[in-house]
């Protein structure tokens, strides 16, 4: 068990009342732009996030609706690292964590969907490669992939700034951090645990038959290395000043 002391059971449900109006708002509405990043990133086609990707190569996988089996893998996995969460990092759990688990995961599904409806899938589009080995078929790859960045870093801003909990998946560096361990090193270990076994999840579905949702490229890299600049940005101009917080 952790070497800290974790709140009391009472204590932990007592926290989740104490809430108000403008943090549930503010992040509920961050989870939803967050969502249609993720699908944005995935219509993109150039690269998502690694914990998505791997979660969409593992549905790939498995088999069936992608969008809708992502989803459920999602939960499934989210329950398992939030027993983790609980255990060592309980002082991070919230409502904006249980909302997280089972909220997200159906977002993006139902973004990718409505996505779907309006025909906005540039990775699909025909036509020469402008950049082959990026996957690069048009801008308006590029243009979603720019936007996806964008959303995902307000998106996790704004639900960060409701401070009504962290994603068990983000809640796992911040465990270390906790044991006065570097937030850095953690948080790539974990993103290079996820990029690791989408390596290993496409080699066994096979790479050629791996969707574009599941390729890791571009997004992946963006992710890793301007995700946390993004977020500070929107901390500092739009999710502290909505949600009242001074530095």
């Amino acid at each position: 068990m952790s070497g800290l002391k974790q709140p009391p059971i009472k204590s932990f449900i007592k926290g989740f009342v104490k809430m108000t109006p403008r943090q549930i708002i503010i992040m509920l509405v961050g989870n939803i732009i967050l969502a249609l990043g993720v699908a944005l990133f995935g219509k993109a086609g150039l690269g998502n996030h690694p914990f998505h990707t791997m979660l969409y190569a593992a549905a790939n996988l498995i088999g069936g609706d992608l969008w809708h089996t992502y989803a459920n893998c999602q939960v499934a996995l989210n329950i398992v690292l939030f027993i983790i969460v609980f255990c060592f990092g309980r002082s991070h759990i919230g409502l904006g964590t249980v909302v997280n688990m089972f909220l997200l995961g159906y977002a993006v599904d139902g973004f990718g969907k409505l996505l779907d409806i309006l025909n906005i899938n540039p990775a699909a589009m025909g036509g020469d490669y402008l950049i082959k080995w990026l996957g690069l078929k048009n801008i308006w790859q590029l243009v979603l992939e720019i936007l996806a960045m964008i959303f995902i870093s307000l998106g996790i801003s704004l639900y960060q700034a409701g401070n009504l909990g962290a994603a068990p998946y983000d809640a796992l560096p911040l465990i270390a951090v906790d044991h006065k361990k570097p937030f850095a090193p953690f948080r790539m270990l974990a993103d290079g645990s996820c990029f690791i076994l989408t390596i290993i999840l496409t080699l066994v579905c096979g790479f050629q038959n791996a969707p574009v949702e599941a390729k890791i490229g571009l997004g992946t890299v963006l992710t890793v290395f301007c995700t946390g600049p993004f977020i500070r940005f929107f901390d500092r101009t739009v999710s502290y000043k909505l949600a009242g917080i001074t530095e």
